[in-house]
């Protein structure tokens, strides 16, 4: 794992091919060298405890698929969201799912979209309320991943102090049962672009329930989903520090095309 003490020395194929040539050894054919590794950071999901939880099974699908379109061998990490774009930012290699920003522009070369998703408000279904705009939130407390930006409106809108937030890990279980004890009026959380409200219900409702049961009584209601998603560039992209970007963007962007088009597993 990336720490904030320099990386140890890599060795690089032409360094290696060197020290064969001068130690009277045979230099092996290109193709042996297999696929290069590349660092992959992506922002930690976590459980109740704290414990890292796998990826789901579409960013495993998207870096499967990418892997295979680049011949490369994605070394993936995973960081609390602050440390994974601080590592970004220093050159420690490609980053997903990091939310587009002028500052961020600046810095960070990204690519096209790679995936789409929504992000919806969820309340418990006994306290919900009207949402159009941003102003509709105004006095609301909302649930949100710590060190996560929800686009350059939502980060204006936050730093007005037209809402608070509580700001949590990255588990959605712990942020949900925090709005079940009404620690918060809703929760964001990013969904595939195909569910529709009810279709996220019935799956917070499923994930939930074991969680429900271990707090009792304050479980006196269920899940809803406004209507409205967030308006906000919800897309995922790659992005790697400008400095260091040996065109892996732009063969990215030519691989993503030929992966959209292949139809789900």
């Amino acid at each position: 794992m990336f720490t904030s003490q320099p990386p140890l020395k890599t060795w690089t194929l032409p360094a290696i091919l060197l020290l064969l040539t001068l130690f009277g050894a045979a230099a092996p054919p290109a193709s042996a060298a297999g696929p290069r590794t590349v660092p992959l950071l992506i922002g930690d999901q976590l459980d109740e405890q704290g414990k890292p939880r796998p990826l789901n099974g579409a960013r495993l699908q998207l870096i499967d698929a990418l892997q295979r379109e680049l011949n490369v061998v994605f070394e993936v990490h995973m960081y609390p969201w602050v440390r994974a774009e601080r590592y970004a930012l220093d050159g420690a290699g490609l980053i997903f799912g990091l939310p587009k920003t002028d500052e961020r522009l600046r810095t960070l070369r990204y690519s096209e979209p790679a995936s789409h998703r929504k992000l919806w408000l969820v309340t418990r279904s006994d306290a919900t309320f009207k949402f159009n705009t941003l102003d509709d939130l105004r006095g609301k407390t909302l649930g949100i991943v710590r060190g996560y930006s929800y686009g350059e409106e939502f980060d204006r809108a936050r730093a007005m102090q037209l809402f608070r937030t509580d700001e949590d890990i990255s588990s959605r279980g712990t942020r949900l049962t925090r709005l079940m004890l009404k620690r918060v009026d809703a929760v964001l959380l990013f969904q595939p672009s195909a569910q529709t409200p009810r279709e996220i219900e019935t799956d917070l409702a499923a994930f939930m329930a074991p969680r429900l049961r271990a707090i009792g009584a304050a479980a006196n209601a269920g899940f809803s989903v406004l209507p409205k998603p967030l308006d906000t560039d919800t897309s995922q992209y790659f992005a790697i520090a400008r400095a260091k970007d040996d065109g892996i963007i732009d063969r990215i962007n030519a691989a993503l095309p030929r992966i959209q088009q292949r139809p789900p597993n």
